[in-house]
């Protein structure tokens, strides 16, 4: 008896000593985590390979393609109507996407959501779902949608059909395994993305979304001379814009860094002083079923303006990520401290049936 009660005390003082993050991984046989996960055969066989459209496997950092025959967004910012999300449709919607998590920083994004009653998007990583599948299930539990950003977080161009399938159903099904909802949204890291994958997504029953307004916040962990003062003078400069009024608008930031994570209690007033709801994506395209499950997430709704302090800003690049890429949509030189872009329209893309 004593024997057992001497275990127990070393296990309760372990449980004391060993970070949560460790305690809470989720549970069953995964991919190593922040590498392509290996083809799997029975996700493979979901995939009807024929009816792929032909867009070749591409190579890192390539040359982009003189003729985009394969809207290849990286390249041409393509989008396709018929297949991608990129904006909210209706005036004053605005769907605030949160990449890369969860981390331990997206539990400040969480309780400062809280205080307003506001829901957004995050798209996973599947690496961190596996990591951190409490902090996930909290945001179910808040509202929040969450949506598939692949197990590794590479370039989906540049690897094989096979890879590509189990990059996404290993991150689904980490979801499900979490949350136990299955979710219907993916988002290519980096804009990575062509008709290739668009097709894979979509016979996966994944709706491809992508974003019309990026504030380059990833920029701030690699980019010394990044000035977070430039994400919100993006947000005050987006919500003043007359040539932005006529729909709304789906923004991207990543709650993988504090310095960025900090930055929701900063631009969520911005757009609510400049009269827009934000909701998650699937509500702002009317869609009420983000989830194979039909699962219904609660209404958006308009709240009082009260500021939850944010997060103290730090640098940590120790969360998972693969690595990185810039976007599609380059800055030029920061003027006024607003970043710039060269076609603020360019971001939304062209589509080309």
């Amino acid at each position: 008896m004593k024997l057992i009660n001497s275990i127990s005390f070393l296990f309760a003082a372990l449980l004391i000593l060993v970070p949560n993050s460790i305690i809470a991984v989720l549970p069953g046989t995964w991919p190593p985590l922040n590498a392509p996960p290996p083809a799997n055969a029975n996700y493979t066989k979901l995939v009807n390979t024929t009816k792929l459209r032909n867009a070749p496997v591409n190579k890192v950092n390539a040359t982009c393609p003189t003729t985009d025959q394969y809207c290849y967004w990286t390249c041409s910012t393509c989008t396709r109507n018929d297949t991608d999300i990129i904006r909210c449709p209706n005036k004053l919607d605005w769907g605030l996407t949160l990449d890369d998590g969860p981390t331990s920083f997206t539990t400040s994004v969480l309780d400062y959501l809280d205080t307003q009653n506001i829901k957004v998007t995050f798209f996973v990583i599947g690496s961190n779902v596996y990591t951190n599948p409490d902090i996930l299930l909290r945001a179910y539990k808040a509202g929040h949608q969450i949506g598939v950003h692949t197990w590794s977080h590479n370039q989906l161009t540049t690897q094989t059909t096979e890879v590509v399938i189990a990059e996404l159903m290993y991150t689904r099904d980490a979801i499900k395994a979490a949350i136990n909802a299955t979710p219907k949204y993916m988002r290519p890291p980096y804009g990575d993305y062509d008709d290739r994958i668009r097709d894979i997504s979509t016979q996966l029953g994944m709706k491809p979304t992508i974003w019309d307004l990026d504030t380059n916040d990833w920029m701030s962990a690699e980019d010394p001379t990044f000035n977070l003062n430039w994400i919100a003078a993006n947000f005050t400069q987006w919500v003043a814009d007359p040539t932005l009024t006529a729909t709304g608008h789906i923004s991207l930031e990543h709650d993988l860094y504090n310095q960025t994570a900090a930055q929701i209690p900063i631009v969520v007033p911005i757009l609510k002083k400049a009269n827009y709801t934000i909701k998650p994506v699937s509500q702002c395209i009317n869609d009420p079923y983000p989830y194979v499950e039909s699962v219904v997430t609660p209404t958006a709704v308009a709240t009082p303006t009260t500021r939850a302090s944010a997060p103290t800003p730090t640098t940590d690049t120790s969360q998972i990520r693969g690595s990185p890429t810039q976007h599609a949509v380059t800055s030029t030189t920061p003027t006024s401290g607003i970043i710039f872009f060269p076609d603020v329209n360019g971001c939304f893309g062209k589509a080309i049936n």
